[in-house]
């Protein structure tokens, strides 16, 4: 039982590395603690110490689910709580299955499975989450080190790979701690190398700046739900959108939030089309898009790029589970009675799509959480001088995700090294620069119009090329490498 919330503490700890407390170093602690205490575990005292680590590590990091579900989405609170729950013991069962992975190699050395074999194996299991049943990347171990030099590994193999790396930190500080060793002393002075290589990579940029400086305006409005999908107010939130942008006339470029038009195309007014067309700037926006076709309707939460010249669209690929569509719904229909979430029965585009152009540059957009799937938008990114996305993030209220959403967005923009605008109805808007940085931002819950510049950019990052290949290679190696110490150590 000691150990079972030793581990569930780490998990905490852990949760506390990220945004909005930013206390990085206690990244490190955390896995340090976890990965000794499974090293004297049984492996079933070990699958539960890395259970109890992931309910606590997703029950406080992720306790924003409850806030969407009761506050926002009308669920009774026994009801959401149950099935926040549920929900937080499910995704538990990542670290629980890495907890008794790591535990097939109890006959190894202690140096070996701290160093190489567990922090391995985390990253792995991090990756499963990542896409298994849609995915959830959420508090990826990488990500919590965005402001630090190890972040400058994030063009070469993204999240993953910086990840991989404070893992392997923590692996060694729990084995010097255990006991120092010539082979902990090699693999120490390894690791201060990579170390000292982050800083040194901070004067390397894969991409270089093209073309102009462009002038943006995003306008952040803070309109609630209950007022956005009400059908008497769709006009006069329209209207003020517009009356607005009209006070910026000196800007290339004008971003709305996510469904900012909370209207279908086609149903549109001329007025309004022919109103953004002649406004001096270029426009994207969050807008609905239905397609009907062969007798078949499918409604798409979409973002729309308008010039003076032509209208782009781009489509939502990735979408939220039971907030914008409904899994396996001949299971969990019953679950569709007890919350009112209005639009939560999009269509998923599953073609590709090109970036949306405006302002003279091609923008690759995401809606949403899409920009917290490392993956999601590369085809978009090679060819794009810039990012976009459009969010609705009051939906957590003053919670911790909007604060974790921008540390994700972040890193897309370090990853890429591409700027990126942030337009979020609710605040946190942001102007990220290439580095990942952030150059200015609007508060939460508050009407504000952000302006500034940003420099697109070209060229390609290898994490753009590559993706998580990289990571995988390195990891295959390691393990090799392990197995092969493992050979010569039983031998000797």
């Amino acid at each position: 039982m000691i150990k079972i919330l030793l581990a569930a503490f780490a998990g905490v700890l852990n949760t506390l590395s990220f945004a909005p407390f930013n206390w990085w170093p206690l990244g490190l602690v955390s896995f340090a603690i976890l990965f000794g205490v499974w090293l004297v575990c049984s492996t079933r005292t070990a699958i539960w110490c890395g259970f109890a680590f992931g309910v606590t590590m997703f029950g406080v990091g992720t306790s924003w689910v409850y806030v969407s579900l009761h506050t926002y989405g009308g669920m009774s609170a026994i009801v959401a709580g149950l099935f926040v729950f549920a929900g937080i013991c499910f995704i538990s069962i990542f670290p629980m299955l890495c907890g008794w992975v790591q535990s097939l190699f109890s006959k190894w050395s202690e140096a070996l499975r701290l160093s190489i074999i567990m922090p391995v194996s985390w990253i792995l299991f991090e990756w499963l989450r990542g896409w298994m049943f849609t995915g959830f990347p959420w508090l990826s171990t990488g990500y919590a080190w965005l402001d630090t030099p190890l972040s400058n590994y994030a063009p070469i193999g993204g999240v993953y790979l910086v990840g991989l790396i404070v893992l392997l930190s923590a692996g060694l500080a729990a084995s010097l701690v255990r006991r120092l060793s010539v082979l902990n002393g090699i693999a120490g002075l390894l690791l201060i190398a990579v170390w000292a290589g982050g800083w040194l990579l901070n004067q390397t940029a894969w991409t270089r700046a093209e073309g102009e400086p462009v002038s943006v305006a995003i306008v952040q409005n803070n309109v609630s739900i209950t007022q956005k999908w009400d059908s008497a107010l769709t006009s006069r939130i329209i209207s003020d959108y517009l009356s607005k942008s009209r006070q910026h006339q000196d800007v290339d470029l004008i971003v709305w939030p996510e469904a900012a038009v909370p209207e279908y195309t086609s149903r549109l007014a001329d007025g309004f089309w022919s109103e953004i067309r002649s406004h001096p700037a270029d426009f994207i926006f969050g807008v609905l898009y239905r397609d009907e076709t062969d007798g078949q309707r499918n409604d798409y939460n979409s973002a729309v790029a308008v010039t003076d010249e032509q209208v782009m669209i781009y489509r939502k690929r990735h979408l939220v589970p039971f907030g914008e569509y409904l899994p396996l719904r001949s299971v969990l229909g019953v679950l569709a009675e007890t919350v009112s979430i209005p639009m939560s029965d999009f269509s998923a585009w599953k073609q590709p799509q090109l970036p949306l152009i405006a302002a003279g540059n091609k923008f690759a957009v995401t809606i949403c959480f899409e920009d917290i799937f490392p993956n999601e938008s590369k085809d978009q990114v090679a060819i794009a001088g810039a990012l976009v996305n459009v969010s609705e993030d009051i939906w957590f209220g003053d919670s911790l995700a909007p604060h974790q959403r921008l540390q994700m967005a972040r890193f897309r923009s370090r990853e890429s090294e591409r700027p990126m605008l942030r337009s979020s109805n609710n605040g946190l808007s942001s102007l990220i620069n290439w580095k990942g940085g952030i150059e200015d931002y609007a508060p939460q819950f508050a009407q504000q119009v952000l302006k500034g510049s940003i420099q697109p950019r070209t060229g390609v990052t290898p994490y753009v090329v590559f993706g998580d290949k990289p990571v995988f290679i390195l990891m295959a190696l390691l393990l090799f490498g392990a197995f092969i110490a493992r050979s010569l150590t039983g031998r000797r």
